[in-house]
């Protein structure tokens, strides 16, 4: 899948974006009541020691599955962290961009990302990421929002993209993250719809991580 990066604009650029970051603990109550059950269920597959890319304000933490061993926060904004840092002191809490992360290989059972793949530089890299730190059998749970398929809608998300990419924190409306999950070294085993239509259509799903390793499907 081609890389979606602006010629300004690199994955391995520093992320700062404070008015956005300042404002989001403002809408979570929003957001949950948005998506909040499809995370909970999401969210309760996870097992072993856990990953969170995009940790933003913590929500996923709350509703982690109860096989969890420990977790580890992933969060690349510094206005972001300094939430996290207050509302979980005690959690290793990294400062990586998603598609450079400071884990070893094999040294997670499951990492997931919720509303997060819109906003990455580089999906592919960052799904490459995703495989080379699972163990073997290891699981990818993601919960995103997509390009609507309708071409109404779709014209629209194309149209008011680059403002809202802006506002809202470098998101991307038009990403087709089943088709870059099933092109990455990963496995898709699951995929579902949880919110159509819309500027913001939501799927979750669940890929893993073959006993071979990274690119042996």
């Amino acid at each position: 899948m081609a890389r979606e990066d602006s010629p300004d604009e690199s994955p391995w650029s520093p992320i700062h974006h404070p008015w956005f970051s300042r404002g989001y603990p403002w809408t979570e109550r929003a957001l949950e009541r948005a998506v909040g059950s499809a995370r909970r269920a999401q969210n309760q597959q996870a097992v072993g020691r856990t990953l969170v890319i995009g940790a933003g304000t913590g929500l996923d933490i709350p509703v982690l599955g109860e096989g969890v061993t420990d977790w580890v926060l992933l969060e690349p904004d510094a206005t972001m962290r300094q939430i996290l840092r207050r509302r979980y002191p005690a959690a290793e809490i990294l400062s990586d961009r998603a598609e450079a992360i400071s884990l070893p290989d094999a040294s997670c059972d499951t990492v997931l990302t919720s509303l997060v793949l819109c906003s990455v530089g580089d999906v592919q890299r960052t799904l490459t990421e995703v495989a080379r730190i699972l163990v073997p059998e290891g699981q990818y749970l993601f919960l995103e929002h997509v390009a609507n398929p309708h071409r109404g809608a779709s014209l629209v998300q194309h149209g008011i993209e680059p403002l809202w990419r802006r506002l809202g924190g470098g998101c991307r409306l038009t990403r087709d993250v089943q088709a870059a999950v099933t092109e990455s070294p990963l496995v898709l085993v699951a995929c579902e719809s949880v919110r159509t239509g819309g500027l913001l259509p939501v799927i979750r799903g669940r890929a893993v991580k073959n006993a071979g390793g990274p690119g042996e499907r």
